[in-house]
């Protein structure tokens, strides 16, 4: 596992938290991580990657209209030794996840593609929120509005590459076609 997400889940026993609680205890004790936006990111990633081993699950939750999504420990992660593993000092970085494993059978291949279909859709989800929050901004505080335009056009050409390849993995794996929409 990660030494990231060791440190949360087995040092700080984290259990029942949503992705906000895991990254704001991230900011909080690791250096490494500096902007907000990249930690949830990579939250988000390694979270979806532990599902898939079946080590952790994801419950939504709602209230009236307030959906909430928590992630839990599964049987197996208290059954299994989980050792950290630390990537050769490298922080991740966003949306540069390849398909580089090689593949057995057509069930290996529609699982990969699945799994690249899920963090291309996490990181499309999180650029059409910075997307959102540079306008909310904006509004705000006019003041800053030349300012936060080149984020803001920077998010937006983000999301765009994004959504392209989510619909190409869609179109693969024989899905319809979302309705997410380039900002």
């Amino acid at each position: 596992m990660n030494i990231f997400l060791h440190y949360l889940l087995v040092i700080k026993k984290m259990n029942d938290f949503t992705v906000k609680e895991a990254r704001d205890a991230l900011l909080a004790e690791h250096t490494e991580f500096t902007d907000s936006t990249e930690a949830r990111k990579f939250i988000y990633r390694q979270l979806l990657r532990n599902i898939n081993k079946g080590l952790l699950k994801r419950k939504d939750h709602c209230h009236g209209e307030v959906k909430r999504v928590l992630y839990s420990k599964t049987e197996l992660f208290f059954a299994s030794t989980i050792t950290p593993v630390k990537r050769e000092n490298k922080i991740p970085s966003p949306a540069k996840t390849e398909i580089t494993q090689p593949v057995q059978t057509e069930s290996d291949l529609n699982a990969l593609l699945e799994n690249q279909l899920m963090a291309y859709e996490v990181d499309l989800n999180a650029s059409l929120e910075e997307v959102k929050e540079y306008t909310r901004l904006s509004r705000r505080f006019p003041e800053l509005k030349k300012k936060l335009q080149g984020h803001q056009r920077q998010a937006k050409n983000q999301s765009v590459q994004l959504l392209g390849k989510v619909h190409a993995l869609q179109k693969v794996l024989g899905y319809s076609i979302t309705g997410y929409q380039a900002c």
